[in-house]
């Protein structure tokens, strides 16, 4: 009779499927934690980088708006400047006319050209100049100009601008930091070519008067009213000089 022996030794198999599965199972809490170190070191990295952009932007942006500002600010002094200057009457004030004693008549279409020029000095000792012309020619040749120089006591003409005329044959011109008020000595309005360096051929003309600059006298006033009150203390020092020695004289 016949006995059959059952092997009860266990299989290898299943012993590595279960270490499998323990290693799995005790692993798995080790990977989530992982993954989510990783996620969350991810979103702070994006974070960073999408603060350091929007830092950047409001940077540029901030700069941008203090460059506007700046520009704004500069724009509003320059207005308040040609404002001031506009509504000042100036040292004085000149006409401008045809130049009927030089012996040259002047041509027809600019016979009924005029301008007034007024010239005012500015703190620094320099000088501006506007000027108003009229009756001005619109049939100007190719590459020719209406222009307004400022010629100084000494050295070449100083160009004021240039005149472009409008529908009625107007025109205007304004410069500043020209040659200190005493400094003057005429006017010319002149036909020249639009980038001329000297003045070409004078329409008008007007001589400047013999002024004296008032801001280089602040100054000097103010000096000597400084030096003013140490005038009594010398006369006292010296009074009392003189007494102390009368005094040991009389001793």
């Amino acid at each position: 009779m016949e006995t059959s022996v059952t092997d009860t030794r266990p299989k290898f198999s299943r012993l590595t499927e279960g270490k499998t599965r323990q290693s799995w199972r005790a692993a798995a809490p080790a990977v989530v934690v992982i993954v989510l170190a990783v996620a969350l070191l991810g979103y702070l990295a994006s974070s960073v980088s999408s603060s350091s952009q929007r830092a950047n932007a409001a940077e540029r942006d901030a700069n941008q708006y203090r460059d506007q500002v700046a520009a704004m600010g500069k724009q509003v002094g320059d207005l308040q400047k040609d404002v001031a200057l506009l509504r000042s009457p100036g040292r004085t004030t000149v006409v401008l006319q045809t130049p009927a004693a030089t012996g040259k008549k002047a041509p027809a279409a600019d016979s009924k050209t005029w301008a007034a020029a007024t010239w005012g000095e500015l703190p620094n000792g320099k000088t501006w100049m506007r000027v108003s012309a009229y009756g001005l020619s619109q049939e100007m040749g190719s590459g020719k100009a209406y222009h307004v120089w400022m010629q100084p006591a000494s050295g070449d003409p100083v160009d004021v601008g240039a005149l472009e005329a409008d529908s009625n044959g107007d025109g205007f011109a304004m410069k500043v930091d020209l040659p200190a008020i005493d400094q003057g000595k005429a006017v010319i309005l002149t036909i020249d070519s639009s980038d001329a360096k000297q003045p070409g051929e004078t329409v008008a003309r007007a001589d400047l008067p013999k002024l004296e600059a008032a801001m280089k006298a602040a100054p000097q006033q103010a000096q000597d009213q400084n030096q003013a009150p140490a005038q009594p203390d010398q006369a006292q020092g010296k009074a009392g000089t003189d007494s102390q020695q009368m005094h040991k004289a009389g001793k």
